[in-house]
């Protein structure tokens, strides 16, 4: 690229502003939106990936299956397996265990509530190996802690932290031996305070022996150097044979499995994921959309060039007449090709700064806050562009040499060219994401408004006293604040529950049956505890029986079901249920009503059978109302009422409603991303297309002069104009309706509950682009009819 292509290509966008504009915006916005995406996608890609030896880093699954059914499929194991993999697998170089909360926590009188906290146990500080800025982790020690920086910095400012009291929850005191590095956001270990799990013990929460029932602790490990998961996964069976002694006797079957370290964040629809979970599909979805934009917009490029190329053929045959090689020529191509592209890179670069933190209110997520290797991304970038930059000016140079240096006037190049194929590329690809965006978002508004068979709106959910933990009196003073809330002209009803719709229920139990009946049931059923303002809160409907009633004692013994757990038991229907008996851990149970089914969790699921018992909340724990009339005025009324009652706790509130659409994040991201980039698509399609139009005018300027000298009118030059490229378009549409209505099917099956791939989405997308086409077309080809035909047959 010497000084000479560089004049000549300035002269050339001088000389034609509108279309360079056009190519240098329409390439920025392009890798504008290719820089969000794949910072976003590294950033999801990323996730993990920081820890030391991440790689050699897994947790334990842990599967049951009886007769062939899934009973369990969870993240979670035993407490005691953690102990023993260390002895039993030589492989294993360190084991340990977590436990989420979030937790109350003051210094001196200074509360700060909902303080996100991993209690740890094992070797847990040995297998991440937390970057310690100061003191030491001493985490299988009671009363010890270590903090984030920036936790250490809001609590104590300039003070030093190291040998501080904090008081958490109920009055457990834990000493700061030691303040951690931030860690980044795309972890799915995000904490701001590790505890050790040992504090329990010396309280008596919980027993110093080891058990291999139930499944509520995450179990991690790490591998010595140069060992493979699948041999340490077959060392895992012998710990399942030697350990797991009930599951035969339940004539079932166990298994361990090892997933690894930055795999965890990727969804796999197992009970009790730790941390946000992204699909693998919206990755992969993100990734076609960022290849797609530089497709589509050196496309528009090409398209662009190309006309402009082909006004210039007799400029370019005499530069082959005085000497100038097809090299020449090519290199005259890359060196506009260079110039625009990095104008664009440089205006696109620019944009990226400005539009960072609207990305980031789009996505909910502060790429800058994680850890992304910006070096590849940069390197890959700046591969892809030079690649762009060469494909690009090698088609675009296509016209000029094609040339013949001997003609003394260059053919027009034939209207079959190619171009009109690659604006039906473009539109191709518009119609592929108009459908898709339209199906993304019908999927997410039909899960927020389908029926539930629970009522959300009007409910304000507040956060259980932390304070009250380990009071004996917790159930008691609960019912009383709640009657002096009912009061309220705003009240309705209110209630205590372990979970709240939109997460996950706690508590899952695998081993019920009913007493007349030998065998157990072959799934892992939900079980929540509740009160007895629950159903009224909730607007949950009685289908048979009764409710739970005060005092709780009188249903000490006594459940709900909902109607999935009647067919479940297998009960003829849910009046047949009443008062019959179930087995729960050894224990039995009456069944006092049955409810209607219900989505405790997003649509992504099935309904699930589930099992209530008349248990106050203890360590979590939400108080539910259900209110009317002036929000605000409720708020601050049970404001009030909250701090005469809790006064050692803040009073942390959300609704409901709100809390359990926030399952759809992952859904409205792409619903997001899509949109905007469709309308980006739908921009250049048409910027290309009026691009070709204008061209493919200035080429038949005489024949529409000659048509226009001998009666054609403006409509029929329009039509002509406007015939000649609908067939490209309706070629596009016909091509991308097929498959677009494939991948957005083979997506929608990743839901339990699925919109329709209406008929309606495809004829709106079939209008829109051909309105598109109509303008695009209509503008140019109407300066065209409308010329004077005198001039426009003196043209050629």
């Amino acid at each position: 690229m010497n000084i000479i292509n560089i004049r000549s290509t300035i002269n050339h966008l001088r000389n034609n502003k509108f279309h360079a504009i056009l190519n240098i915006f329409g390439l920025a916005f392009g890798f504008l939106f290719f820089l969000h995406i794949s910072l976003y996608v590294a950033y999801e890609q990323a996730y993990d990936s920081f820890w030391p030896d991440h790689e050699k880093i897994f947790r334990v699954n842990y599967d049951i299956t009886q007769a062939g059914e899934q009973v369990l499929h969870s993240t979670k194991t035993p407490r005691g397996l953690f102990r023993v993999l260390k002895d039993e697998i030589p492989e294993i170089e360190f084991s340990g265990i977590a436990y989420i909360e979030q937790v109350l926590v003051r210094y001196e009188d200074r509360y700060f509530s909902d303080q996100p906290d991993l209690w740890v146990e094992g070797d847990f500080y040995e297998i991440f190996n937390l970057e310690l800025l100061r003191g030491k982790a001493t985490l299988n020690a009671p009363n010890t802690c270590i903090i984030s920086e920036s936790k250490a910095r809001e609590i104590f400012g300039n003070e030093d932290p190291i040998g501080k009291v904090l008081i958490v929850n109920e009055g457990m005191r834990h000493e700061i031996t030691g303040i951690f590095k931030d860690l980044p956001l795309n972890s799915h270990i995000h904490f701001d305070y590790f505890m050790p799990i040992r504090i329990w013990v010396t309280m008596g929460v919980i027993p110093d022996v080891d058990h291999f029932y139930g499944s509520s602790w995450w179990t991690y490990i790490k591998l010595t150097e140069g060992v493979s998961a699948e041999m340490v996964e077959k060392s895992l069976e012998t710990v399942i044979d030697k350990y797991f002694t009930h599951l035969p006797q339940q004539n079932r079957e166990g298994k361990l499995t090892l997933q690894p370290l930055n795999d965890i964040h990727f969804s796999t629809l197992r009970d009790g994921e730790l941390g946000v979970s992204t699909q693998k599909s919206t990755v992969s979805a993100l990734m076609l959309i960022a290849a797609l934009i530089l497709m589509v917009v050196w496309m528009n490029y090409v398209i662009l060039s190309t006309a402009l190329s082909r006004k210039r053929l007799n400029v370019f045959a005499t530069l082959r007449k005085l000497g100038a090689s097809k090299m020449t020529l090519v290199k005259l191509a890359i060196s506009e090709s260079v110039i625009i592209n990095l104008g664009a890179v440089v205006l696109g670069a620019f944009l990226y700064l400005v539009t960072h933190e609207t990305f980031t209110q789009m996505t909910g997520v502060n790429i800058r806050d994680g850890l992304v290797d910006y070096t590849t991304i940069l390197v890959l970038t700046f591969m892809l562009i030079t690649i762009g930059i060469v494909i690009t000016a090698f088609i675009s140079s296509i016209p000029m040499l094609k040339v013949n240096p001997a003609l003394q006037q260059q053919k027009k190049i034939s209207k079959n060219s190619g171009s009109q194929w690659l604006v039906a590329l473009q539109f191709f690809t518009s119609v592929f994401l108009v459908i898709s965006s339209i199906t993304v978002t019908k999927q997410i508004r039909f899960m927020q408004k389908a029926e539930l068979g629970i009522e959300l709106e009007e409910v304000i959910v507040l956060n259980g006293a932390a304070s009250t933990h380990s009071d004996g009196r917790r159930r008691e003073n609960f019912i009383t604040f709640r009657d002096e809330v009912a009061q309220l002209a705003g009240v309705l009803n209110g209630t205590a529950s372990m979970n709240v719709p939109g997460q996950a229920v706690r508590f899952r139990n695998s081993n019920i049956s009913r007493p007349e009946q030998q065998s157990i049931l072959t799934q892992q059923v939900p079980v929540s505890h509740i009160d007895d303002g629950y159903l009224e809160t909730y607007g949950l409907q009685l289908l048979a029986g009764n409710n739970f009633e005060q005092p709780f004692w009188n249903d000490s013994i006594n459940v709900l079901i909902s109607e999935n757990m009647v067919k479940l038991l297998d009960f003829n229907s849910p009046a047949e249920a009443i008062n019959r008996q179930i087995m729960m851990d050894n224990r039995l149970y009456n069944i006092k009503g049955v409810v209607n089914d219900f989505h405790h969790e997003g649509l992504k699921k099935p309904a699930e059978p589930i099992i209530f018992t008349h248990v106050h909340p203890y360590e979590f724990g939400f108080y539910s109302f259900r209110i009317t009339g002036d929000v605000n005025h409720v708020i601050n009324q049970l404001s009030r009422i909250w701090r005469e009652h809790y006064p050692n706790d803040p009073m942390d509130y959300f609704f409901s409603n709100e809390y359990f659409n926030q399952q759809y994040k992952d859904e409205q991201r792409l619903s997001k991303i899509l949109t905007w980039f469709t309308l980006f698509s739908i921009a250049l399609a048409s910027l290309g297309l009026f691009g070709l139009v204008s061209f493919y005018a200035q080429q038949r300027t005489k024949e529409i002069g000659i048509r226009k000298v001998n009666g054609a009118t403006v409509t029929d030059i329009i039509k002509l104009l406007f015939s000649f490229f609908i067939r490209y378009e309706v070629s596009a549409f016909l091509l991308a309706c097929p498959l677009a209505w494939y991948f957005m099917n083979r997506w929608l099956q990743g839901y339990a509950y699925q919109t329709q791939l209406s008929w309606w989405i495809f004829l709106l997308t079939g209008i829109i682009a051909i309105a598109i086409s109509l303008i695009s077309v209509f503008a140019q080809s109407y300066k065209a009819a409308t010329r004077n035909p005198v001039e426009a047959i003196r043209y050629e």
